[in-house]
Order: C-alpha cells, then sequence, then structure tokens
C-alpha cells in the first residue's frame, strides 16, 4: 500500500512537468495563394478514422507553414479553408511510423461553397526528417511469411543484424536480444511501446524481454539511425504502436502449424565429414492467436484484447540424450543415440488495451501485457548437454501502463504516460537430476554435461515516467520533454554442488571452487530531458536540440552468508544511497534540403551524440556494489593419480596441499576489499560511454510510390572503462612460443608460431587489486565503424510493395596504446581490422487481382560465422620456450591459433575471418477470400525454400574444430489461417 502511494504521488506529480509524445506521424506543408504568396490564418484539418477525435485542426501561421503532430498510423484527408477561396481537399495521404508527409495547397478565390478535391500519391520522400527507419504495418505483417518477432522482422532491413538467425519461429533458442546496426552494440538499441522504453534492468538496461502479442500490433517501425533527442541511445529502435478499438466490433484469428515430419534433410556429405551427424529440425512449431476489440461505450470508451500460445521446439544437431545423466559415479558423456535433445519455447500471453475519449481534447488510454516464458531448454547444443543447461523461467512478464494525450489547442499538445513493469526470470535445475552431479566440462571438445555450474534467480521492479509538451507554429515544432526511470533487481545465485571438474581425455585436471551469494541494487533515476525544434525555411528543414542524461543509483543492506567452501562468511555490507551522479549532455542536429522544392529530393545530413543505457547490471556500475566484490569463483590444478574423481585435498585451504595446487586467488569466498573507483568514474560530467554518429546520404523519389536512398553512416565510440589490477603487470607475465599444429584449415597450412603468455609463479594466486577508471588515463583507445547504404522502397499500387537494397561497412578496434600498461602483456591483437562485411536482403508483395492470390517473399544473405581456433597447450609444448612449468601446476594453457579477427598469413595474404555467406529465402502464397464483412487469408510458407545447409555456429575448441553446432533449419512448410471480421 505504502510503495502504490509512492508510484500514485510520483505520477500525479508527473502529470504537472513538461512531457514527452510518442513519436508518431506528421502532416505539415506550407499554403499559397495563385501568385505565389503565402497564406496566414488558413484551417487546416487532417480527418481520419484511426484518430478517435476524427479530426485534428491547426491553421497556418505567418510563413503560411503548418504542422499537425501525433498522428496515428492510417490513410487521411487533409481540408484547407480561408474565407473567400475554395476549399481544397487532398484524399487518400497514407501515414505510418514517424513519416513527414509534405502536404503543399494552392488556394484561389472562389464561393465558400466551392471545393476542389484533389486525388494525388503519398509522399514518399521525407524531408523534414533524417530519422532512416522502416514501418512494418499491418500490411506487411500480414503479408510476409514471419514469426512475429521484431528480430525476425527487422533483420529483413539490410543495416541490421541479430546474434540468432530466425527461420520461420523455428531455430530460435533465445528470442532476446537486441539488433545491431551502422556500428552500434548491442546494449545501444531501445525497444519502446508507443514511445515509452519497455526494457529492463537485468538485461544490461537496453534489451526488452516483453515481445508484444503481434495481433495487437497496428505497426512495428525499425529506425536504424539519426535517432532524435528523445533517445539517449543511438542503435537499433523498435517501437509497438498497438491496434486500438473503435465504433465496430472487430477481430482477428491466426493460427499457424508446421509439419516436422514434412521437413526436408540439408545434412550434406561435407557437413557430415565435419563432424555434424545429424542438423537441427522442427519438433513441434504452431501458434494461435486471437484479438477482438470495439466499443465499451459508444464514442467514448473502446478496448481491444488479444490472445497468443505459441510452442517452438527444435531438436538440437548432433546432440544426443546422455545415457549416464542420472549416475553421479559415471564421468563420461555417453550419448544415447536413440534419443535426441531439443530446445523448447512456449509463451502464452495476454494483452488488452483501453481507450478513453473523456473530453473532445481530452484522451486516457491503458495497457495490460501478462506473459510467461519457458526455454525449457533454451541453450542446449552439441557441446552443452542437455542435462548441463537450464530451465530458463519466466513465470511472469507484467506491464501495467497509461496514457493522457491533450491537443491544448491547434498548437499546443500534451501527452503524458507512465508504466510498471514487473517480471521474474529464472535460470533453475532439471527435475529428476540426480544428487550430488558434479558438472564436468571435457577439455579436449568444450563439451560440459552433468550439470550446470551455476542457478540463479531474478526479479525486477521498472517504475517509467515520461511525456512531452509540444508548441507547433508551422515553420516552428518545439518539443520539451522528460523522462525517468527507477526501481530494483535482486539476484541469488546457487549451485547443486560447490565444485566442477576440467577433463582431459577423461582425466581431471582442474577444479573450479564456488562460493556463491546473492545482491540486490536500486535505479533511484535513469532521468533523461531535451528540448527538440524543427526549423523549415524555404526548402531546408533544420532539427536542432539537446539531451540532458542523469543517472544514479544506490544498493540496500545486504547480507552474505556461509557456504561449503566458505564456512566463515558472514558479511553485512551496509546501505549506500547515492552512489554516483552521472550527468551528460547530448547535442542533435539534422538537415534536411529539399533540392526541388517539389518533396522528391532530399539531401539529408546529421550529427548527433548518444550515451550508453545504464542499470545495475552494467559492468562497471555492478562492481560499486560490494555484494558484487565477492570472490564466488576460484581454480585450482587437481592431480588425481589414483583416477578416483575425489579430490584429496583441503578445498577450503587455498593454499597447495594433498593432490591439489594454490587457488587462483587467494581471496576465494571472501570480498575484494581493495577494489578502488577513480573518483571521475563514478561521477561528474561526460563519464558515460558514448557514441557520435554521422550520416549524409540522399533520399530520391524514382517514380510515383517508390523511393531511393544512398547513405553515409560513421559512428565512434569514447569512454571505454577498464579494471586494472594493480598487483600485476605487464612484467609479471612471461611469453611463451608454441608452433600450430600442421593443418591445411589454418593459414599456409600451419606449423607458424603462437605467442602466449604465462603468469610467473610468485605472482600466481596473488589477492587482486582491482582499479576501475577511464582507458583514456592510461593512454588512447579507438573504437569506429564506417559503411554505406543502398535501399529502395517502393509501393507504386495497391497490392504491391517492396523494400530492399544493399548495406557494407566494417569496424575498427584499437588498444594497443592502453594494453601494455595494465595487466594483460598480449599485443598481438590489440589492433583489429574488420573486412568489409556486406549484407543483401529485400523483401515484398504482389496480389494477383483477378485471382485474388497473393505472393510474397524474403530473401537475406550476409557473412557466416567468426572463424576462431583455441588450441590446448601442453605444459610440455609451453616449458621449453618458457623456460620452466606453467605456473600454479597447471598441466595446459589455452591460447588463440587464430587472432579474434582478420589475422595475416607469413606471406602477407588475407586470411578468411567468416565461414561461408548464409543465404535464405522464404516464400508465402496466400488466397484471399472474402465473405460480407469476414475477409479471410489461407497462407502457404516455405522457409528456407532453398533448403540451404549454413553453418550458423561451430566449434571453436581445437579437439573438435569446426565441427558445426548449428546450421540453418531445413526447409519446412508451415501452413496458417487468418480471419479478419
Amino acid at each position: 500500500m505504502v510503495r502504490f502511494r509512492k508510484i500514485a504521488a510520483v505520477f500525479g506529480f508527473a502529470v504537472l512537468l513538461p512531457v514527452i509524445a510518442s513519436a508518431q506521424a506528421v502532416v505539415s506543408g506550407v499554403v499559397r495563394d495563385a501568385s505565389g504568396a503565402v497564406l496566414p490564418g488558413v484551417t487546416v484539418e487532417a480527418a481520419s478514422p484511426a484518430l478517435i477525435e476524427k479530426v485534428r485542426t491547426t491553421v497556418t501561421d505567418g510563413t503560411g507553414q503548418y504542422a499537425i503532430e501525433n498522428l496515428r498510423p492510417g490513410v487521411y484527408t487533409v481540408t484547407f479553408t480561408l474565407p473567400g477561396f475554395a476549399t481544397v481537399q487532398r484524399e487518400g495521404i497514407e501515414l505510418s511510423g514517424t513519416f513527414t508527409a509534405r502536404i503543399n495547397a494552392d488556394l484561389r478565390v472562389g464561393t465558400i461553397e466551392e471545393t476542389i478535391t484533389v486525388t494525388g500519391e503519398t509522399p514518399v520522400v521525407d524531408v523534414s526528417s533524417t530519422l532512416q527507419q522502416r514501418v512494418m504495418d499491418r500490411e506487411i505483417l500480414d503479408a510476409l511469411p514471419n514469426s512475429g518477432l521484431r528480430t525476425g522482422l527487422g533483420v529483413l532491413i539490410p543495416a541490421v543484424d541479430f546474434r540468432r538467425q530466425d527461420v520461420g519461429g523455428a531455430g530460435v533458442r533465445a528470442v532476446t536480444g537486441n539488433m545491431v546496426a551502422h556500428g552500434a552494440r548491442s546494449e545501444d538499441a531501445g525497444t519502446t511501446l508507443n514511445g515509452m522504453t519497455i526494457a529492463t534492468f537485468g538485461t544490461g538496461a537496453a534489451t526488452a524481454t516483453i515481445f508484444l502479442n503481434p495481433m495487437g500490433l497496428e505497426e512495428m517501425t525499425i529506425t536504424t539511425g539519426s535517432n532524435d533527442a528523445e533517445l539517449h541511445a543511438g542503435g537499433v529502435r523498435t517501437n509497438y504502436t498497438l491496434r486500438e478499438g473503435g465504433n465496430t466490433f472487430r477481430g482477428v484469428v491466426f493460427g499457424a502449424y508446421a509439419p516436422g515430419q514434412w521437413q526436408s534433410d540439408n545434412l550434406t556429405d561435407e557437413l557430415k565429414a565435419r563432424g555434424l551427424s545429424e542438423p537441427n529440425n522442427i519438433k513441434a512449431n504452431w501458434d494461435i492467436n486471437p484479438a477482438f476489440g470495439g466499443p465499451i461505450v459508444r464514442d467514448r470508451v473502446w478496448f481491444f484484447a488479444a490472445a497468443r500460445y505459441n510452442v517452438a521446439s527444435d531438436y538440437v544437431a548432433g546432440l544426443y540424450w546422455n545415457q549416464n545423466v542420472n549416475n553421479p559415479n559415471v564421468w563420461t558423456y555417453e550419448p544415447d543415440t536413440t534419443r535426441r535433445v531439443w530446445n523448447e519455447q512456449k509463451q502464452p500471453d495476454t494483452q488488452l488495451r483501453v481507450s478513453w475519449q473523456a473530453t473532445p481534447r481530452n484522451k486516457v488510454g491503458g495497457t495490460y501485457y501478462n506473459t510467461s516464458y519457458c526455454f525449457c531448454p533454451t541453450d542446449a547444443s552439441s557441446t552443452l548437454s542437455w542435462e548441463a543447461g537450464q530451465r530458463a523461467e519466466y513465470p511472469y512478464q507484467r506491464l501495467i501502463a497509461g496514457d493522457w494525450t491533450a491537443p491544448l489547442s491547434s498548437r499546443l499538445l500534451l501527452d503524458v504516460s507512465g508504466q510498471v513493469y514487473k517480471s521474474e526470470s529464472n535460470r533453475i535445475p532439471w527435475d529428476g537430476l540426480a544428487d550430488g552431479m558434479i558438472p564436468v566440462q571435457e577439455q579436449n571438445t568444450g563439451m560440459r554435461y552433468r550439470a550446470a555450474e551455476i542457478y540463479r534467480t531474478q526479479d525486477q521492479s521498472v517504475y517509467t515516467l515520461r511525456g512531452t509538451f509540444s508548441y507547433v507554429t508551422g515553420a516552428h515544432a518545439l518539443r520539451i520533454g522528460v523522462s525517468n526511470r527507477s526501481g530494483n533487481l535482486g539476484q541469488l545465485e546457487y549451485d547443486i554442488v560447490p565444485v566442477s571438474y576440467r577433463l582431459r581425455a577423461g582425466s581431471p585436471n582442474r577444479i573450479t571452487q564456488r562460493a556463491l551469494g546473492e545482491w540486490r541494487a536500486n535505479v533511484d533515476a535513469d532521468l533523461g530531458a531535451f528540448v527538440q525544434d524543427r526549423w523549415t525555411r524555404n526548402k531546408l528543414t533544420l532539427n536542432y536540440g539537446f539531451r540532458y542524461d542523469y543517472f544514479s543509483s544506490s544498493y540496500p543492506e545486504q547480507q552474505i552468508g556461509p557456504t561449503t567452501l566458505a564456512p566463515n562468511r558472514n558479511i553485512t555490507f551496509p546501505a549506500q544511497p547515492g552512489l554516483g551522479a552521472l550527468h551528460d549532455f547530448s547535442p542533435r542536429f539534422g538537415a534536411v534540403y529539399d533540392l526541388r522544392g517539389n518533396g522528391k529530393t532530399a539531401l539529408k545530413a546529421s550529427i548527433n551524440r548518444y550515451v550508453l543505457a545504464m542499470g545495475p547490471d552494467v559492468s562497471f556500475i555492478q562492481l560499486a556494489n560490494p555484494s558484487r566484490n565477492l570472490v564466488t569463483s576460484a581454480t585450482r590444478t587437481w592431480n588425481d593419480a589414483n583416477r578416483n574423481y575425489v579430490p584429496e585435498c583441503d578445498l577450503v585451504n587455498v593454499r597447495a596441499n594433498g593432490e591439489c595446487s594454490a587457488l587462483s586467488n587467494e581471496n576465494f569466498g571472501t570480498v575484494v576489499t581493495n577494489l578502488t573507483y577513480d573518483t571521475d568514474t563514478l561521477t561528474g560530467w561526460g563519464k558515460r560511454n558514448f557514441n557520435w554518429e554521422v550520416s549524409a546520404g540522399v533520399q530520391h523519389e524514382l517514380a510515383p510510390g517508390i523511393s531511393a536512398d544512398v547513405m553515409y553512416f560513421r559512428r565512434w565510440y569514447g569512454n571505454f572503462v577498464l579494471v586494472d589490477d594493480l598487483a600485476i603487470g605487464p612484467a609479471d607475465f612471461d611469453p611463451f612460443t608454441i608452433t600450430a599444429p600442421i593443418d591445411p584449415r589454418l593459414p599456409d597450412g600451419g606449423g607458424y608460431p603462437v605467442q602466449g603468455y604465462d603468469i610467473k609463479p610468485a605472482k600466481f594466486g596473488i589477492a587482486a587489486q582491482p582499479f576501475v577508471t577511464l582507458s583514456r588515463n592510461y593512454g588512447k583507445q579507438e573504437d569506429y565503424w564506417n559503411g554505406f547504404d543502398a535501399t529502395v522502397n517502393a509501393r507504386p499500387r495497391p497490392g504491391l510493395f517492396f523494400q530492399g537494397g544493399v548495406s557494407t561497412g566494417r569496424r575498427v578496434e584499437d588498444n594497443c596504446d592502453v594494453i601494455v600498461k595494465v595487466d594483460n602483456p598480449n599485443p598481438s591483437y590489440c589492433h583489429r581490422v574488420e573486412p568489409w562485411l556486406t549484407f543483401v536482403k529485400g523483401y515484398g508483395s504482389y496480389t494477383l487481382p483477378r485471382i485474388e492470390v497473393q505472393v510474397s517473399g524474403t530473401y537475406q544473405t550476409k557473412p557466416g560465422p567468426l572463424v576462431l581456433a583455441l588450441y590446448t597447450a601442453t605444459n610440455a609444448e609451453v616449458a621449453p620456450s618458457l623456460g620452466r612449468n606453467l605456473s600454479g601446476g597447471a598441466p595446459s594453457v589455452d591460447v588463440h591459433l587464430l587472432a579474434p579477427g582478420p589475422y595475416t598469413t607469413t606471406n602477407g595474404g588475407s586470411g578468411p575471418v567468416h565461414g561461408e555467406r548464409l543465404h535464405q529465402v522464404d516464400f508465402r502464397i496466400s488466397k484471399l477470400l472474402q465473405f460480407g464483412g469476414t475477409r479471410s487469408r489461407l497462407n502457404v510458407d516455405i522457409y528456407n525454400a532453398l533448403n540451404s545447409s549454413a553453418v550458423l555456429l561451430q566449434n571453436d575448441t581445437w579437439g573438435a574444430w569446426q565441427t558445426p553446432t548449428e546450421i540453418l533449419v531445413a526447409r519446412f512448410f508451415k501452413f496458417s489461417v487468418q480471419f479478419d471480421f
């Protein structure tokens, strides 16, 4: 009750602030008379069934310009009225996303009853904004073969990439995660609902674990560049616009099913030769998704509700049930080739949107969304057995949001919104797992089996308030806004047994010990305030503004108790209020020039500064939490001479004893009390990781309904945070050289020298003295990306659309000036230059009018997986050049045979960095039926139509090097039906 009162009080206070409007479409232009003189005082109306108030009105200013903002997706009629002049109507204007439609009008003298109606094509060139975005409206969402995931649709944009490859909802082991584009990082992304972030705290403060109901969406807008001042970050942003009810009851029912037994076989002889025994393929894939809306009180209150149950289950490539899963006394992984292992995702959800037109100028809305996930499991692979995975359960993901929109006049708009998001995210053991199962990893193959090392439970609460105050005159569109997030996050980590073993060829050689704990953290303020103006003068439109960001966190009192291997641990951490205060000022600027003044060719340029999303789980912030500074794990070499798999030593003793060497960290089980922060890292101005984005290019209308754009992008990062262990330095490591194996897959066939480093024996296991600071205090560090996009967007007539193009770019990273001054002595890979990575993508649809059959398809090609090679060098291989045995009695050390990026062969040529390119083609054929007021679609989807067997993931461990662990899901059919009524 106390918490509810606090929330209500804060929300009430926020209503009094200048606040942020969700970014929606705009109609703007200039009105002139027959002589070409501008006309002030012209009444301009934008009317559409998409507006609950039906009509939005404004008046041209002294320059003859007007702008009507915050318009929902839909088809509009724009009417221009001025006494003494004939009325002009412009019909059929389609709006979506944040597109600014430039609609000009010429009025001539006429009678008041005279109306001139103009039916013209919708503008396709945005001559007011530099935003780079694609709008996935209902036509696209319904027409294309897709799984309904934002990631599955977003990756169809040429510049966008995602760490997983969606094939009709199959083969996706993790739907959570962020898309990237134009050199942005995953943590730069954002997901918003009607303009308000729905990101969590538990995934780096940028990832949304909510995937809204596909049939509850009006459209999905994906922005890939030139974000304006309303957002702190500059990565890929997905904005959901929900469907709303109206005075007519309407609904939709969608159902889909993919029979796995009809799936093709794409296991080639080449893949078999590389060690893949069976491909990943479908076990189960189906979806049911009804939605319905209409009036609660006609002309006043409306609703739209949706529900979904989705199951996607896929057999894992080359992975079988471990026959010894229930026998803790057997230490080998023995696959039962009659029982395959699968990953599975189950997701039921419910969604409700209620809208109330309280008065002609006051609209109130509410949104409720609730879902639960079960990834059971989600991460099993050919290097992770079923029992070593986790049940990734999200018992609830609950979002409650409210919004209030008030067009106070033809020039003033107020928009206020707030939301409460609560969730639980757990990684738990499997039911029936035998007691005492010690986790094991086989060093030769990288295979992990028997049990997972760590499990966890996590809960979080996020409270968000935001909105804008807009003042639009026509020539100017001024927006002032503020938003704030606060909340808390807690996590408990635990294990079944406090140790895990590493084996090589079945023989133990290392123990990992654990003494886990729990932690909590608060976000007191994640505040952003901005001022932004759009100024149009003749052919030039300037978008300029700035954003202020503030972040502060704190920690409650925390208690850490004893564990099996830390029996004397009993620590209380006092509360730390107001830890850190980070301030940032970020300018935003964009310019658009209408080259010929006819809205058909726009020259665009922008330069914008962005900051990193913050939260209690961000790496350098979490180090400030004392309970996160527990040394919860450490390793020690183990000589199990009698092969009884029982460490005959005292594991509580950090020193060498019995069969065990000294622990790798003598602070194990305690807190790193000597961790220090540079005082400038957590407080002050301009300390947050940032990036600048520059773009320049041209957008041109090739023909009615068809536009093309060519853009250049450059992004560079700054304020890199590093953790320097002051107890050791580069001089505390000794170099060694080994010879790479002879293998035709390696540069020059292998046999070249590879250098590594080993810590000196005197420094092994010494207590760390971590120091957190900015890398710029040590030297220069660079991270930048350059690239180009060339795309086409075509909707020449109803029933036909195409979007696609090419994107290419490369990243350069250099920390050579820094790395030689901290504890990592290896400068070999400090300068990394990517090759040019090129993506070609497109999607389109065509309806054959006479037979009412719609044909649509998508195409993607992108680079294959990064090629790495992790080699285990034995002490016998290392000792001759090292001049001694490895420290801590280690029997081996891991070295990279290839640089983690482009590498150069001995003859100066360039070796491959990525595997073979991926090519994916998906098709849909739909029969369209109309029965009275019911429209039906009978769909047949063909995913991976070319039956590609492209490798998505492969084993990087030398003992099983380049064995595929996941390939593109083989061609399969999915049948679906959609009834709109």
